[in-house]
């Protein structure tokens, strides 16, 4: 009954638990971090170890929570340019390092460097802790930057205990700076980065910062308190997240490139997308170039393929054909924003449904990871209360297991219930004020990262596009969020997606521009071109409308809704 392309999902899986950041560590594997971890709080001063020939000072096996559920992962390693320490060798072979304030490394010193914090979950799996050295660290410690490796548990343990691990992590980091005066770096400028599951979980670092409803489980482990998990910035690529409506937003999407579906099997498929109409109808995202609320309208088709929230999804196709265009001298055609039928034209082509109904959210075996992530200690669950009203009304046989999943007494070891841990792993309940969708979130519910770079490959099937430019859209409607960077990358899947350059490098001068704008308020560029995206308006600091960039300061308008205060040199 159920509609399955076999040899796609199988694909996608590969892919999906194979793919990691550029410059990121490993993600879960047979082994993990080292045998005898150093024990919570003790002083590490005479801990360090030394790579001379990427000239930095490192320690693993640094134990960030005092009752770790899973010791092996629940550790961090700490990688720093030498330039900020000042060493003396131990008989050990070790090395105690005080703090040198004077050095620099690409401008910055021991007490201005950031700090970036890889999330390596494809499908989000564990991260293995570091057990000694790694070059991983290299490319970013070469730019002045301390690499904070943080194992953390994954999906068979259940949401939200990855990130969970991973906001102990930087509460120790925190720790070791402020009590034991051990680590360098501005602890108030943490980046964090990753892709597909760790794209998710980046983004959920982002938006969850400080969130009271992290304190059970932290508390579990004997995390740190009096001691904030917040980060400056999120680095997403490919996010794998709103899982809340991810089966929703995958069949208005995609679901008109699907075939040979049985009668029950397309009323599903259609109920859903007219589900999405009606959350995107009541959330309020707004166009930021107009602040126009976005909407959804009913076409023929039952597919929901008109109104405003229609139209920006198909300029920000547009966008990314364009930005193809100029940098590889195509001429790739563009799409009507009205025409109902140009979004499945362009998924037909392109972006076809590689997943069956229930894409995240497997209604007939619970097979996918998103099953495990939201279910109980490792045990596959349903968490979609959307996707199981239709179940009971078009293929009732599985209705039970959904009864059984949702229901308030199938809670985990801090007694949390799959709706409660769905919302904790869901980035839009942070952003987003609906008492409807988000009861309880919204602002005030965390303390939201500032800056955010989001970079997806178009043609993936992976996920709706709605997925990630719904996460770009509530942060640039968000008050407190300064800087939303968003592109879609036409021609590119499910990979580290970038319009030109490399991942990592790309991200590098991310998080520089992020620190100059954090310190001056101002985004300095060195030629008009610098950016990606697409140029809409540009006006000078008055108001003016300018036809180029100015030397001095310039407001600057891209197409895809980013406004950004920049300064030619």
């Amino acid at each position: 009954m159920k509609y399955l392309l076999f040899t796609l999902l199988f694909v996608w899986g590969v892919m999906n638990l194979s793919a990691q950041p550029s410059g990121g560590p490993s993600g879960g594997s047979s082994t993990s971090g080292v045998s005898s971890p150093y024990t919570f709080k003790k002083a590490i001063n005479g801990l360090w170890q030394y790579n001379s020939s990427a000239d930095v000072y490192y320690i693993v096996g640094i134990q960030y929570c005092s009752s770790p559920a899973s010791s092996s992962y629940e550790q961090m390693g700490i990688f720093v340019p030498a330039k900020y320490m000042d060493a003396t060798s131990n008989s050990d072979g070790t090395y105690t390092c005080t703090l040198n304030i004077g050095n620099t490394v690409n401008g910055y010193s021991a007490s201005t460097a950031p700090i970036v914090v890889p999330v390596n979950t494809p499908g989000y799996s564990a991260q293995s802790a570091p057990s000694g050295y790694s070059s991983d660290a290299a490319t970013y410690t070469a730019k002045g930057f301390i690499y904070l490796w943080a194992g953390c548990r994954g999906r068979d343990a259940g949401a939200p205990l990855g990130v969970t691990d991973l906001k102990a992590a930087i509460r120790y980091y925190r720790y070791l700076q402020a009590e034991q005066n051990a680590v360098p770096g501005n602890v108030n400028c943490i980046f964090s980065f990753g892709h597909s599951g760790g794209g998710a979980q980046s983004s959920l670092l982002g938006a969850s910062g400080n969130s009271s409803l992290y304190n059970d489980y932290l508390n579990a482990i004997g995390a740190l308190t009096g001691y904030k998990d917040n980060v400056l910035g999120s680095q997403c690529w490919c996010p794998i997240t709103n899982l809340d409506q991810a089966d929703a937003a995958y069949e208005w999407n995609m679901g008109l490139t699907r075939s040979g579906l049985s009668s029950a099997d397309q009323s599903i498929s259609k109920g859903l997308t007219s589900e999405y109409a009606d959350y995107i109808n009541a959330i309020g995202l707004k166009d930021p170039s107009t602040g126009n609320k976005l909407t959804l309208e009913s076409t023929s088709d039952g597919y929901y393929q008109g109104g405003s929230y229609y139209q920006y999804i198909m300029a920000v196709i547009n966008d990314a054909v364009t930005r193809y265009n100029k940098y590889n001298s195509a001429s790739v055609s563009t799409y009507s924003t009205t025409d109902a039928s140009a979004l499945n034209s362009f998924s037909s082509t392109y972006k076809n449904a590689s997943k069956g109904l229930g894409a995240f959210d497997d209604y007939d075996t619970k097979g996918q990871a998103e099953n495990t992530l939201m279910g109980v200690a490792g045990t596959a669950g349903h968490f979609d209360k959307y996707l199981a009203l239709l179940i009971n009304t078009y293929a009732s046989s599985y209705y039970s297991s959904f009864i059984s999943d949702l229901s308030s007494n199938n809670v985990d070891a801090v007694g949390k219930t799959v709706d409660c841990r769905l919302m904790m792993y869901t980035p839009l309940y942070y952003l987003i004020d609906n008492s409807t969708y988000y009861s309880g979130g919204g602002s005030g519910s965390s303390d939201v990262a500032s800056y955010w770079r989001i970079r997806t490959g178009i043609d993936q099937g992976d996920t709706s596009l709605g997925t990630e430019t719904n996460l770009a859209l509530a942060l640039q409607n968000y008050n407190g969020v300064k800087s939303v960077d968003f592109e879609t990358i036409w021609g590119l899947g499910h990979t580290e997606a970038e319009d030109t350059g490399t991942a990592s490098d790309n991200f590098i001068s991310w998080v520089e521009n992020c620190m100059n704008t954090y310190t001056t308020g101002i985004e300095t560029v060195n030629s008009s071109s610098d950016t990606n995206a697409t140029i809409s308006s540009i006006y000078s600091i008055n108001g003016t409308q300018l036809q180029t960039m100015q030397q001095g300061i310039n407001i600057v308008k891209y197409g895809n809704g980013t406004v950004k205060k920049t300064i030619l040199k």
